[in-house]
This record gives structure tokens, sequence and C-alpha cells, in this order.
């Protein structure tokens, strides 16, 4: 049954980690253990044999100071000898250090232990690229639109608002005083780059942001630095702005287009 709220995603994310865990576990039993699951002791017979069978002693050596100890022989793994009494964990530790496993056994457990650890690695970059999918598919609408916009786009989409708001822009530069006309016919660039999806910087100016999408759409900068001076003049100027101001803001305006018009 299908877990409630869980997405493929992240149940693929899920069974990855819990295959990795498992992976890594069995490469550690291998790492600790190879020697004595294949060369140990192994279990020795119980106190319930029958009577019938029989073991070979141990071997007796006799101590300098009288006392006699049984000796563990180094083929004890390959006769039948009798149990030794109080036998330690230590000595079979020593049994198994003096004799190793054969060279192919030592190969196959870290030719297996090889493969474990390719899987985990394959299987880490797949978790790793699936996260950075489900990642980026979680950006916000607005982001995804901006990536898709494209830096290559902003030009020509800032020509063709620039070109499509002439009516708008023209209508304020012919509008009431000339002064304001202009001042609001510049500040009208604003209106035209959000349109193009090219926002104002924070940090910008009015006059910085409309010479920057002017400069990103290739206008030509003649009439652009005319047009800049004449809103300038008319922003800050106490003297008066006359017709023939607002008369060659228009031209100035009017060959911005034809510049944008010819590449648009």
């Amino acid at each position: 049954m299908r877990a409630v709220g869980a997405s493929p995603g992240a149940r693929a994310v899920l069974m990855v980690a819990g295959t990795s865990l498992f992976m890594v576990l069995v490469a550690w039993a291998t790492l600790i253990g190879p020697d004595e699951v294949f060369t140990g002791p192994g279990p020795r017979p119980g106190p319930g044999t029958t009577s019938a069978e029989t073991c070979l002693p141990l071997p007796v050596v006799t101590n300098a100071d009288g006392s006699t100890t049984e000796q563990i022989p180094d083929d004890i793994n390959e006769r039948n000898y009798c149990e030794p009494p109080g036998a330690g964990i230590s000595q079979y530790r020593d049994l198994v250090e003096q004799h190793p496993p054969p060279l192919w056994i030592k190969v196959l457990g870290w030719l297996f232990l090889g493969t474990l650890l390719l899987v985990l690695a394959a299987g880490t970059g797949w978790l790793l690229v699936a996260l950075a999918r489900a990642a980026f598919s979680r950006r916000p609408e607005a982001r995804r639109l901006e990536a898709e916009f494209g830096v290559l786009e902003e030009p020509r989409a800032v020509a063709e608002q620039v070109v499509a708001d002439a009516a708008e822009q023209d209508a304020l530069l012919l509008d009431g005083d000339a002064r304001n006309a202009i001042v609001a016919t510049w500040h009208r660039f604003e209106v035209q780059g959000g349109r193009a999806g090219v926002p104002r910087r924070p940090s910008e100016t009015s006059s910085e942001y409309a010479l920057r999408l002017l400069d990103l759409a290739d206008a030509d900068i003649g009439p652009v630095t005319r047009l800049a001076e004449l809103y300038r003049e008319a922003r800050f100027s106490d003297h008066p702005i006359t017709e023939d101001h607002r008369a060659e803001a228009m031209g100035a305006l009017d060959a911005i287009r034809r510049s944008l018009g010819v590449r648009s």
C-alpha cells in the first residue's frame, strides 16, 4: 500500500538510503570477520557424544617446575583430538593467527568488498542527482520563469516593449506642462522595462535604470544621451522648459525607436 503523502522522489530516496545502509553493514561485517569465518577452529564436539567415539589425547608437555600442560597441536583441525580442558579464547585466536586463510579466499573477500563499494558509490551518486532534481523542481515559479527567459532574450523583449508602448509614451510627452511631460516620458521606461521582465535594481536611480535598459536593447547612443540630458534639465533645473525642449525630446524619442525598430 502506498504511503500517504509520499512522493515518488521521496520513496526512491528512502529506498536508496536503506539499500546503502544495508551494503555498509555487509561491508563492515566482511571487514571484521573473513579470517575467523573461514579459518576459525569451528564448533567442537559437545559433551553428548556417544561412548563408541574415541579421540586422540592432546600432547602433554612437562614444564621446568615439573608441572604438565596439554599442548594444542598444529593439526588440531585435521585429526580428532580431545577437547582441551580449560582452553581460552586467546588460544583459539593464536591458532587462527598462526594459520591464515588461503590467498584465493582473501582475493574473493576483497573482490566482494570492492563490488559493494562500487554499488554504494553508484547509489550515492544517483541519490545526489535525485535530490538535486527534486530541489530544482520545487523552485518558485518566478525564479523558474526568470531562468527560462534567459539573458539573450532580454534585449529583444526590451526593444519590443519600447516600440509597442510608443502611443502611451507619446501621449505623456504631449500632455500638460513641458517640464512635467519630459520627466514623465523618461519615467515611462520603467514601465516598459518591467513589462519586458527586466526590473529596476534597488541601487539604481531612474536615470541609471533607463540608460541600462536602452543600452541592453542596443539603442542609438546619440538620441539616448540627448533625451537623458533633457530629462535631467527638466527634473533638476530652475530655468523655464519650453516647447522647444518638448519638440527636441520628441525627436530624440523617435530616433531611439527607429534604432530599436531596425533591430527588433
